[in-house]
């Protein structure tokens, strides 16, 4: 009985642990089921309000998005604006600097041709002055250009390229110098062209004094060698009233070209005019003896007659020299007498122009007859006797508007001349 009743406990108290234990184990899976389903709420409710959420920032994020995409596009834009502004002003820069340098090397090209064309009109005009004595000048000048003329030609000019110019150089090339750097190597591209055309201008510069200083120096000398030769003229009484004047006229209307080469050229024409009329003016007068290497025998002025033995005055020179001795004409001009005159036995006279006149008298014998045009030099008669006159001699007279003029000055004039004509 006891023992059942021990065994009767035991059982119990194993049949409540066991009970125990299943309420303690589906306790423990509630736990977890609760805990799960709770998480799962909670990340359910997490979703529902990202969603929510999303759902609400959803536009902005989309504009802010698009705003963002806008500012970077105009940003991109603008830089490709500054560089197309940059690139275009690069380009015409350089189209200008093209433009600069091909206007230089055409103005350097018509400046060196005008150069050369003047050297032929200067060679022109110095070759008239060296014929008239009135230029030193021994070489021709050169054009002065330091480089030969086909270098520097239009066309070759017109296909002078932009990198040839200043350089080459691309905005969008990523490897490309800084723009400072570019700007210095243009500059000093510019520099050196600059410095070689100002070169080329000094070089035309000179040249081109050379050729005025040869002008001014060719005028002077026609110049002055004019006014020695006026003076020579005045002092046989020749004044310049006497030298020729064209039938020409007009009001006095001065004309300034503004050109120095062409007013050089135009006042070396005018001294060389001048000093060419004087020249003619001179060579056209009676110069030298009429009877060269004979001795004079009496001269011009007061002597005593040798048939009254009285004081009397002498109209001309005499030259001494023997019968039949050649008499030439001591400038040219038109026979106006070619016969006998009272004392001057057989007499030729010319006409030698403005107011001159000579007479040959006591003559054997006469070579020309009136109205006949004789050159400077021309025999026009014989020595003789004839006439007033003591024995064979010329009676050589010079008159200027019917007076006398002594004929020694004249005679002398020959020498004088020389340098001149």
């Amino acid at each position: 009985m006891a023992q059942d009743l021990a065994y009767n406990t035991t059982r119990q108290i194993r049949t409540a642990g066991f009970r125990h234990s299943n309420v303690g184990k589906r306790g423990l899976v509630s736990s977890k089921i609760s805990f799960v389903l709770c998480s799962s709420l909670v990340i359910l409710l997490l979703f529902v309000c990202i969603g929510a959420g999303y759902l609400i920032v959803k536009d902005d994020l989309v504009s802010a998005t698009l705003a963002r995409h806008a500012r970077m596009q105009h940003a991109y834009e603008d830089r490709i604006t500054a560089l197309r502004a940059q690139v275009d002003i690069v380009t015409s820069r350089q189209l200008l600097d093209q433009r600069a340098v091909e206007s230089r090397v055409e103005r350097l090209m018509a400046r060196q041709q005008s150069l050369s064309r003047r050297e032929s009109q200067i060679s022109k005009a110095l070759a008239r002055a060296v014929k008239a004595r009135a230029s030193e000048r021994k070489k021709p000048l050169t054009t002065g250009s330091l480089w030969p003329a086909a270098k520097f030609s239009p066309n070759k000019s017109a296909n002078l390229r932009l990198g040839s110019l200043v350089g080459t150089h691309s905005p969008f090339n990523e490897n490309s110098q800084s723009r400072t750097q570019i700007a210095s190597q243009n500059n000093a591209g510019i520099n050196v062209r600059k410095s070689t055309f100002d070169k080329m201008e000094r070089s035309l510069a000179q040249t081109e004094l050379a050729q005025l200083n040869d002008l001014h120096k060719a005028r002077r000398i026609a110049d002055a060698k004019a006014n020695r030769l006026t003076k020579v003229l005045t002092r046989i009484g020749q004044k310049h009233r006497d030298l020729p004047q064209h039938a020409i006229g007009g009001p006095l209307i001065e004309l300034k070209s503004g050109d120095r080469f062409l007013d050089s050229m135009h006042a070396l024409d005018t001294s060389l005019t001048r000093l060419a009329n004087v020249r003619k003016f001179a060579s056209a007068l009676p110069h030298g003896s009429p009877t060269p290497g004979q001795a004079i025998s009496s001269r011009y002025g007061g002597r005593t007659d040798p048939f009254t033995g009285r004081h009397a005055v002498h109209s001309g020179l005499d030259f001494k020299a023997k019968n039949g001795t050649p008499v030439h004409a001591t400038a040219a001009g038109i026979i106006v007498t070619a016969g006998r005159k009272g004392g001057y036995g057989i007499l030729v006279e010319i006409d030698h122009q403005n107011g001159l006149t000579t007479r040959y008298a006591h003559l054997s014998r006469v070579h020309v007859k009136v109205g006949e045009r004789v050159k400077r030099g021309k025999i026009v008669g014989k020595v003789g006797s004839t006439g007033r006159s003591t024995g064979p001699h010329l009676h050589y007279e010079v008159r200027k508007n019917g007076q006398t003029r002594n004929p020694i000055n004249f005679v002398r004039l020959d020498r004088l001349l020389k340098p001149y004509l």
